[in-house]
């Protein structure tokens, strides 16, 4: 879409040790197209994207405009920190892979559609 911000949140539940990832509960996968990008759609797509899931939100400090860790908690309203451990920064750098991979299906699948759309055929 044209003059919008087509964005997906990646969320991995994983148990992780100070090295590693231990075992990964669950994957999602939130896509989002907003006419802004400032913090409040960013905080509503990652509480949508981890809501009913438990334990603290682990993400870089680029995403959440790098504010001080209570001012997000106090946004989100969860549990959250900036990622300390390796493992805690490998399940960040999982999601952001999935996040992109899956931001690339979305804008290959509407290319795809407007090309169709074009030539009279889907």
């Amino acid at each position: 879409m044209q003059g919008s911000y087509q964005m997906v949140c990646a969320v991995v539940s994983a148990r992780v040790s100070p090295a590693f990832i231990e075992k990964i509960h669950s994957v999602r996968i939130m896509p989002r197209v907003a006419e802004a990008l400032d913090l409040t759609t960013v905080a509503d797509l990652i509480s949508a994207a981890c809501m009913c899931l438990p334990g603290t939100i682990v993400a870089e400090p680029g995403d959440v405009y790098n504010l001080e860790i209570w001012r997000v908690k106090s946004i989100l309203a969860r549990d959250f920190k900036y990622p300390e451990t390796l493992a805690e920064r490998t399940a960040i750098e999982l999601a952001h892979h999935i996040s992109v991979a899956g931001r690339r299906l979305i804008i290959d699948a509407e290319t795809e559609g407007m090309e169709g759309a074009d030539d009279g055929s889907k």
